[in-house]
């Protein structure tokens, strides 16, 4: 297991990757991704700093989206993420330590299952959203994957 990367919940997703890219150089993994950003839609960007290799998500949320919450100001961070080896071993651990997974409502159930990767979202004891997923591949860390 380790620590991913950090995402941001931002208010306009393109100001917001010119800011991160043009300000502190930090690259889009998949710059083909920004030819598909719809600044209207639902959408994260995952940058990447060349230097230190860390990673920073923005996620975008456009109104009527159930994580399209008021914002307060310091309450920008969206989630944390961790890539983990056996999602669903990981859920079930951390059922069991009182921290059960929770429903995506943009998904039908807990969790989201795609030919890429399985996610699921969990809180920590603050309430501070961490994403949990796993991908295939033997788990070898990359900076140029999630």
């Amino acid at each position: 297991m380790y620590l991913s990367y950090v995402g941001l919940r931002v208010r306009d997703l393109p100001r917001s990757v010119r800011f991160y890219t043009e300000a502190f150089g930090l690259v889009p993994v998949q710059p083909e991704e920004l030819a598909r950003m719809e600044p209207t839609a639902v959408g994260a960007i995952l940058l990447r700093d060349p230097r230190s290799g860390l990673r920073l998500e923005l996620n975008y949320y456009p109104p009527g989206n159930s994580y399209a919450v008021p914002y307060v100001p310091g309450e920008e961070l969206d989630h944390i993420a961790f890539r983990v080896d056996d999602l669903p071993a990981t859920l079930e651990r951390l059922a069991k330590l009182g921290h059960p997974v929770e429903r995506m409502a943009h998904y039908n159930g807990p969790m989201a299952v795609t030919p890429h990767f399985r996610m699921a979202y969990v809180r920590d004891p603050d309430g501070i959203q961490l994403e949990l997923f796993d991908a295939p591949g033997d788990g070898t860390y990359s900076p140029d994957a999630y």
